[in-house]
């Protein structure tokens, strides 16, 4: 097992509860998993964290193989593994890079990552990577922010007067924006299936919100949350 950053092992040690599947990406994942044939799949849920949706995966589709639930960091881990258990083997909790991962060539049937790749230096590397282990005709669920809009110049802001934006006091936040995440999922080789957007964030004193559940189509690369469906 490889050293984890020490600020993610103590940033886990400190929020301990990982029960709440109820986020929006969660509920796009939860959704877009009724398109999908799980009889004996293999899923790879990365940037599984204190192991909250790994446990919500084993405890409704007990068709499934295997659950290989990874994160960076081991504390997240430990948790994870102590709260879960392994759910009679279905579950391993695995200590993985997203930008460099042990598994083997067509590995799984089906990757998740939500609300992952914006913490790492790298994503076009964590995206050709989960590319690489699923299976031809994988499907990948990928969630993540886009700083592609108003709020995206408000963090830009914040970072040049030494106040930076953290996502709820996350290390390591990388400002990714949804044409260059688009890029990178097409570069890897990807077919996008279905990609939409939801909240437009307008800054102020109390920033507003609009468009929580789904954008319009024609401002869809504004909104700070993204979520894709793509096939290998």
């Amino acid at each position: 097992m490889t050293k984890s950053k020490p600020d993610y092992n103590l940033w886990h040690a400190t929020h301990t509860s990982d029960d709440d599947t109820n986020t929006p990406w969660h509920n796009f994942i939860k959704d877009k998993l009724k398109q999908v044939t799980l009889n004996n799949a293999t899923i790879l849920e990365i940037g599984c964290g204190r192991g909250g949706f790994s446990n919500y995966l084993a405890s409704n589709y007990p068709v499934l193989e295997k659950i290989v639930a990874s994160d960076f960091s081991h504390e997240g881990l430990r948790i994870a593994s102590a709260k879960y258990g392994n759910h009679n083997g279905i579950v391993e909790w695995k200590q993985e890079d997203i930008m460099s991962q042990s598994f083997n060539d067509n590995t799984f049937d089906l990757a998740i990552s939500c609300e992952t790749i914006e913490h790492i230096p790298n994503p076009q590397k964590a995206i050709n990577e989960l590319y690489r282990v699923l299976k031809p005709g994988g499907i990948l669920l990928l969630t993540c922010p886009n700083y592609f809009n108003l709020f995206g110049i408000w963090c830009l802001y914040r970072k040049l007067i030494g106040k930076p934006f953290t996502e709820g006091g996350q290390p390591y936040v990388n400002y990714v924006q949804m044409p260059i995440i688009y890029y990178f999922i097409r570069n890897a080789g990807f077919q996008v299936l279905e990609w939409r957007s939801s909240e437009l964030i307008v800054p102020a004193r109390v920033p507003k919100h609009y468009w929580n559940d789904r954008l319009p189509n024609a401002i869809s690369v504004l909104g700070h949350r993204t979520y894709y469906m793509l096939k290998k």
